[in-house]
């Protein structure tokens, strides 16, 4: 029978290999739930010890304390970048390349592999005695950003490896999954903010956030595949290095060709160009390097990249067009972002009419005018985006783009002059009664995962606020059934009517949000900082809106984190306070004490509730507890529901007796508890997020893919692939009298969807 410690040491190494069996090789060999009772075991054992507590456990993946910013770390071996081939040059720029190394090393026989070229952010990792010190970005070559703490979060990455050199420094790239990607900006969309440009744009964004516990409820993937700084001898060829590391558990490019001649390596090249968009993240361009490390030393390098290594880069799939006009969209915060309107071009599988130019500096910077015609390509597959403009095709009369000539100064849904963020370089409307703004805080009160009221699009939404019907999205249960029939979606030359079918529809969609569940209101009540995430989270210790309102658990996370800060500010050791006399600093130490003292009290009262875990840190202290919901979005949600906004939302909800529950009813005993489902197909028998909240009751999570962490598919009439890819991973496949059952409610017919404008 082992030992608490050695059983502790046991269950690292079994998760440690789990995870690279999973993350590594996608080919994982134990269940989600087994994973879970392990990873549960480990906690649960470090709980009781945690002075056992390391750097390197599995446990410390879910991010530490948010820092101020980031250290600099200076590289031992530089990070160079890698000069660019370029496909239009074709194969005679290729040999003419391949010639110039030849030249270099006479007489030798070259080979050269080639890999995928991932579009991501490079990063170093460094290991001292097979454990992870330092990661960090490529910065500058010589310096870069000391990330460690945001790259432990990424479970692709082994904090421990056995049998290493005493020093190891792998390098590789940090990307966003595509899949992950558009998830992320349907997110930002529906809660009003500008998504990402591109996936990598999103990984290096994910990176640069101080708080690794943002980091890590991002998916967050590496690739690895050059060495930095080493303290034993290397492999012999590039190859071979690849396969090194990946017997260390590191992921390696899973493309790689080997070739001896120009003509093979532009082959390769044609390869990887032909399957690049099955692998399910971004790619470029491939990268070429000569396969021999003994032979890269003779060819040697320039200033600033090797001789030896290229990078051939696609054509990106582009289109030229014309823009016939800019206009000014205002967002439900009061963002003022300007649209460029295209003459349609039909590009990558879709026709673009529009494409963002994100805000005034953006336009100022490719100096784009209305008149021109510029290029334009979907920027990370996805969002269409202007690249540059065609100078040579620019009319003699198209002027500069001043934005503010061009809204006369004011909003263009309230005329209210806006004001220039600084921060953001982002116009803003600032008027609260603004009608755009008033018009997609309807919809997103609406919206699917908000409280789901079917039939109020954009249309019927503008409709109600352009004729005074709706004020606020509570208006809604003002509405009458004649009123809301007669409402003209259409002009008054051509009147279009809403209807009383469309009418009866909606009115019975905001009558069944009444009992939406607390969640769900707290996200639809578009309050700052709450997406649907910090909903939930603070859903699951509130018992009503009240309570929220009223949290001493978010006033306990303000006031840790402000005693967090003045802790740090007394010290006397800090070098803020390295010339105060010795008097001042025991008076700094006294006060520094006392507020230990008080936030500790803070800091265990919240560990106690249940709204904070202890940090798994070694050393760390009730002071450094990871809270449910941060403070940032605590300090807003108690700010809202005190702002008169706020209060008359809570007054108004007493008068319609609409009082929605929350607390954490997950049934640990229920068959969803902990497992994943995707629900796919037309649902019969409820509403796509009634299933979705049924899942969520029973302790379970939904996904929107499939993949080999999925426990259920719950499917209806029409399903498509996602049944394919249930059977691949050996799924099992509910239909929805099955999921019903297993919940143990009977199959009742939903209510008929109703229409969207």
């Amino acid at each position: 029978m082992p030992t608490s410690h050695e059983r502790l040491e046991q269950l690292r190494r079994e998760i440690e290999e789990h995870d690279r069996r999973y993350y590594v090789e996608a080919r994982p060999t134990i269940s989600d739930a087994e994973y879970d009772a392990l990873f549960r075991e480990l906690r649960e054992l470090e709980a009781a010890h945690p002075e056992w507590v390391t750097l390197d456990s599995p446990t410390q993946r879910v991010g530490g304390k948010a820092t101020d910013g980031f250290a600099q770390v200076r590289h031992a071996v530089p990070m160079l970048s890698l000069d660019n081939l370029f496909a239009k040059d074709g194969l005679d720029g290729l040999k003419k390349w391949i010639t110039s190394v030849e030249k270099l090393l006479p007489g030798e026989a070259l080979e050269w592999l080639v890999e995928p070229k991932v579009d991501g952010l490079a990063v170093s990792l460094r290991y001292e005695d097979g454990r992870l010190a330092t990661g960090a970005t490529r910065g500058d070559g010589e310096t870069g950003d000391d990330i460690t703490e945001n790259l432990r979060t990424i479970r692709a990455i082994p904090l421990h490896i056995s049998g290493a050199p005493e020093v190891l420094e792998v390098r590789g790239e940090v990307y966003l999954p595509v899949a992950a990607f558009r998830k992320m900006c349907d997110e930002m969309r529906a809660a009003g903010e500008e998504p990402f440009a591109n996936p990598r744009n999103a990984a290096a964004g994910s990176l640069k956030q101080l708080d690794p516990a943002t980091v890590a409820k991002r998916p967050l993937a590496i690739v690895l595949y050059s060495p930095g700084e080493c303290s034993a001898e290397l492999p012999a060829t590039q190859a071979e290095f690849l396969a090194w590391l990946a017997a260390f558990g590191f992921p390696v490019p899973r493309f790689q060709r080997l070739c001896s001649s120009a003509e093979e390596v532009y082959a390769a090249i044609q390869e990887l160009d032909s399957v690049r968009d099955q692998f399910g993240f971004e790619t470029d361009g491939a990268v070429i390097k000569l396969n021999q490390v003994a032979l890269r030393e003779r060819a040697g390098y320039t200033s600033r990249f090797p001789r030896w290594a290229k990078a051939w880069k696609y054509l990106s799939e582009q289109a030229e067009t014309r823009i016939h006009s800019i206009t000014v969209q205002v967002g439900r915060t009061g963002n003022l972002t300007p649209v460029a309107e295209l003459e349609p071009v039909f590009l990558r599988g879709s026709t673009i009419s529009r494409a963002t130019l994100h805000n005034e500096d953006e336009i100022r910077r490719k100096d784009i005018r209305i008149g021109d015609t510029v290029i334009i390509e979907k920027a990370g597959e996805v969002i269409p985006a202007v690249v540059k403009v065609v100078l040579e095709k620019r009319p003699a009369d198209a002027a500069p783009f001043d934005f503010l000539a061009h809204i006369h100064g004011k909003c263009p849904a309230c005329g209210h002059a806006p004001r220039r963020d600084p921060e953001f370089a982002a116009w803003v409307c600032e008027n609260p009664a603004c009608p755009a703004q008033k018009t997609r805080r309807l919809v997103y009160f609406a919206k699917r995962n908000a409280l789901d009221i079917e039939g109020l699009g954009g249309t019927v939404a503008d409709a109600l606020i352009e004729r005074g019907l709706v004020d606020e999205p509570l208006d809604l249960y003002s509405l009458k059934l004649s009123t809301l029939g007669a409402l003209n979606l259409g002009t008054d030359e051509e009147p279009r009517m809403f209807g009383e079918k469309n009418a009866a529809k909606l009115l019975e969609a905001c009558q069944r949000a009444r009992t939406m569940p607390l969640a769900r209101w707290l996200h639809a009540l578009a309050i700052p900082e709450v997406g649907e995430e910090t909903a939930h989270d603070l859903a699951k210790f509130h018992d009503s809106l009240e309570a929220v309102a009223d949290s001493q658990l978010l006033r306990d996370v303000v006031s840790l984190d402000r005693m967090r800060t003045e802790i740090e500010v007394a010290s006397p050791r800090s070098k803020a306070n390295k010339d105060r006399t010795e008097l001042e600093k025991q008076q700094l130490a006294t006060l520094q004490a006392g507020l230990i003292a008080e936030a500790s009290e803070v800091g265990a009262r919240l560990i106690a509730s249940g709204f904070a875990a202890p940090s798994k840190r070694s050393g760390a202290s009730p002071i450094d507890a990871v809270v449910a919901v941060g403070p940032v979005a605590a300090a807003a949600t108690l700010d809202w529901f005190a702002s008169e906004a706020g209060r008359k939302t809570l007054a108004r909800l007493a008068e319609l007796g609409i009082s929605p529950k929350g607390g954490n009813k997950a049934a640990g005993d229920s068959p969803f508890a902990g497992k994943t489902v995707v629900l796919t197909g037309s649902l019969e028998l409820m509403t796509r997020n009634e299933a979705q909240e049924k899942v969520r009751a029973a302790g379970g999570n939904v996904s929107s893919s499939v993949s080999k962490k999925t426990h259920f598919v719950v499917a209806g009439p029409g399903a498509g692939s996602k049944l394919e890819d249930a059977k691949k991973h050996n799924v099992p496949v509910l239909t929805e009298q099955e999921f019903l059952a297993m919940l143990g409610e009977s199959a009742a017919p939903k209510k008929e969807d109703g229409l969207l404008f």
